[in-house]
């Protein structure tokens, strides 16, 4: 057999036509972004092959998928030996792989499979799995990763395949992010469409990539079987509905592949992808550039991003301008970088037009696999998709922060579902300013191969809703309720027969801090706050409200309220902060502006009787003391100190209790501070 047990994984729907240099970069990665070859040699050469395969052998070394694939059913029908029957199979199903025909791989794989290919080569297994895992169907791609594991796999390999199928089906059902994403089905077809680029200011036109019947080019891809890929055109009505695209005029569009592009700040200027090739050779990819005129482009040239001798065939492509049109990003596989294929970037003088030597985007954006389709957002903000940093398998979509360096970024985070799924997403593009955007993907239940998602972060809804009741019968309470934004917005509203107020009728807004206040007459006002400041959910902020009947010198307790054993200061330590206690009181004085309060204090039954007034009595002034320094008018505020003569648990009680530790909880709570309503009419006689 020519493949071994230990064979490094073909990264699940990876091909390079993505790449707009797909005839040419033969380099499939796995999932942790590793270039690596499918196939090693027993005798010398790349495949163990007939006279049979032998055509199919030479187009899958040329990256030709779909020839391949023809050929191989060919061979398949005339082989005898069940080994390189098996091989054929299995030969076919990665073809079919690569081309992102999940259907017609199964159908392969589970002919090598039943020609015991697998016996030898479990990275049928592997790929098997990877196949159902772009296809969302995790339960079934964990079978395989089992089966390849039993079989005599890569064990770290499987176990890490396992673990993010498990992740994988678990942010499907709870998505871990607010982004709504939709097919756009007025731009896709049943082919590749891929790599839209914004044409216009206000982002309601577009440029994009595709395969479809309408492309220049006559001739069939090897790759894809397709038309070679083209640029096409649409643009918004102002129903928000894209209009039927159209090929760019032949100036732009050839018989050769077009690619991602991007618009200079003026949206004057065009740079794209070109491929070029004969029917005989592959040449490399470069970027080319066209002037606009109105809805056509001018004659196309080539841009030298690189220095090339006429040995070089390092590829060069997806191009991206910054914001400030300063630098412009893009990708190749030139020697110096950290991968396969890694982003780059040149300065760019506008005056001069004219490009500064390329410079690699450093190890923070690039790593050992692959990084490509670059963009970036209005705030500087760097979004590409690789096939190391992602989470979810496939290309995933990435992000870097800008540091305060030029074209200097803090490491990327992998974007999350649903912009990220099992499958391939890349080339993602924000609207201006907004949340809102496209990017591509191969994910299942698409209109083609690849396909154009629209996404967008819905805004978040909050509501308030209230209800209010008597705090000792329970009883509803049509209480008056005003709310005040920290925005200057203002609710007055009165409750209902139930007890009950809303705000959900997007009155509350993000970013924005609420105070509520809850009065009625004959009891003691109440509310409190809530914020939207920092969430990332919709969010209902529902409240309970108890009012307390006022009695005029009825004692009411409050939180407790300590001090120091013998001093009149109020603690305050790791454990305990009294002044947090009386901000009770101060919210009941700041909201009850009628009240006159008297602030009593109380000790316990230890130590002399005239020592302990006198304790209490400085110990409840420290209380006055506090409010009046948060604001509180004096003449609102009486303090007295009752000392021991107003026990609430007796000598006779505490001395029957079995231990110390119940007896120093009853002394504790003789130990107190409580406040009663003297009059409500403060300020009437003014």
């Amino acid at each position: 057999m020519f493949l071994t047990s230990n064979l490094c994984a073909l990264h699940s729907g990876t091909d390079i036509k993505r790449y707009e240099m797909h005839n040419y970069l033969r380099a499939f990665m796995n999932r942790m972004g590793m270039t690596c070859l499918l196939f090693t040699m027993s005798l010398g050469v790349a495949f163990s092959q007939t006279n049979f395969s032998a055509e199919a052998d030479a187009a899958y070394a040329r990256g030709g998928f779909h020839t391949a694939a023809q050929e191989y059913i060919k061979a398949y029908a005339k082989i005898k030996g069940i080994d390189e029957k098996g091989r054929v199979a299995f030969m076919t199903g990665e073809c079919f792989r690569l081309m992102l025909d999940p259907g017609a791989a199964e159908e392969w794989y589970d002919k090598a499979i039943g020609l015991r290919f697998g016996d030898e080569n479990p990275i049928v297994y592997l790929n098997y799995g990877e196949i159902m895992s772009s296809q969302q169907e995790f339960d079934e791609a964990i079978e395989w990763y089992m089966t390849y594991q039993e079989n005599g796999g890569d064990s770290g390999v499987a176990e890490s395949k396992i673990v993010a199928a498990d992740n994988d089906a678990l942010d499907m059902d709870e998505p871990p992010s607010r982004y709504a994403v939709e097919n756009i089905l007025l731009l896709n077809s049943d082919s590749y469409d891929f790599g839209a680029g914004f044409s216009s200011k206000k982002s309601d036109q577009i440029v994009f990539s595709s395969s479809r019947e309408s492309s220049a080019g006559s001739g069939e891809d090897p790759v894809t079987g397709q038309s070679f890929m083209d640029l096409f055109q649409s643009e918004q009505d102002k129903k928000d509905r894209w209009s039927t695209p159209e090929p760019l005029n032949n100036t732009v569009n050839t018989s050769s592949n077009e690619g991602t592009m991007t618009f200079d700040k003026k949206y004057k200027r065009m740079y794209f992808t070109r491929c070029v090739s004969d029917d005989n050779n592959s040449f490399a990819c470069d970027v080319y550039r066209a002037d606009a005129m109105g809805n056509k482009f001018g004659p196309s040239e080539v841009v030298e991003l690189i220095n090339r001798d006429e040995n070089d065939s390092s590829q060069v492509g997806h191009p991206a301008f910054t914001i400030d049109n300063d630098y412009m990003m893009f990708v190749s596989d030139m020697p110096g970088g950290f991968g396969g294929k890694d982003i780059w970037y040149v300065s760019y003088d506008e005056k001069e037009d004219s490009f500064g030597p390329p410079q690699n985007m450093g190890p923070s954006i690039n790593t050992m696999g692959d990084e490509m389709f670059p963009s970036m957002r209005f705030d500087g903000t760097l979004f590409y998709s690789s096939t190391t940093l992602g989470e979810m398998g496939g290309l995933d979509i990435v992000r870097a922060m800008p540091t305060d360096k030029p074209m200097e970024f803090e490491p990327a985070e992998a974007m999350p579902y649903p912009l990220n799924s099992s499958s391939d997403d890349f080339a993602l593009i924000f609207a201006d300013d907004e949340d809102r955007g496209i990017f591509t993907s191969s994910r299942p239940g698409g209109k083609g191969k690849d396909d154009l998602y629209s996404f967008r972060l819905p805004d978040m809804n909050y509501c308030f809703r209230a209800n209010v009741y008597d705090y000792d019968t329970g009883m509803s309470l049509m209480s008056s309720v005003v709310v005040n934004s920290s925005k200057g917005d203002s609710w007055s509203m009165t409750a209902d027969v139930d007890g009950s107020i809303s705000l959900c009728d997007k009155e509350i807004k993000g970013s924005t801090t609420y105070g509520v206040d809850v009065q009625l007459e004959g009891y003691i006002g109440t509310g409190d706050r809530f914020s939207t400041v920092g969430l990332t959910e919709s969010t209902t902020f529902a409240r309970e409200y108890f009012l307390k009947e006022v009695v005029l010198n009825e004692e009411y307790s409050m939180p407790l309220v300590l001090y120091p054993f013998n001093e009149d200061e109020l603690l305050i330590n790791a454990e305990v902060n009294s002044s947090d206690s009386l901000s009770y009181l101060l919210d009941i004085m700041e909201r009850n502006e009628t009240f006159v309060i008297q602030l009593e204090s109380h000790t316990d039954s230890r130590g002399e009787n005239g020592y302990n007034k006198e304790l209490s009595q400085r110990r409840a002034q420290t209380c006055v003391n506090y409010l009046v320094s948060r604001g509180i008018p004096r003449d609102r505020l009486v303090a007295v100190g009752h000392g021991e003569d107003m026990l609430l648990i007796s000598d006779t009680e505490i001395n029957g209790m079995k231990s110390e530790e119940e007896k120093e909880r009853g002394h504790q709570a003789n130990r107190r501070t409580v406040f009663r309503i003297l009059r409500f009419d403060y300020g009437s006689a003014k």
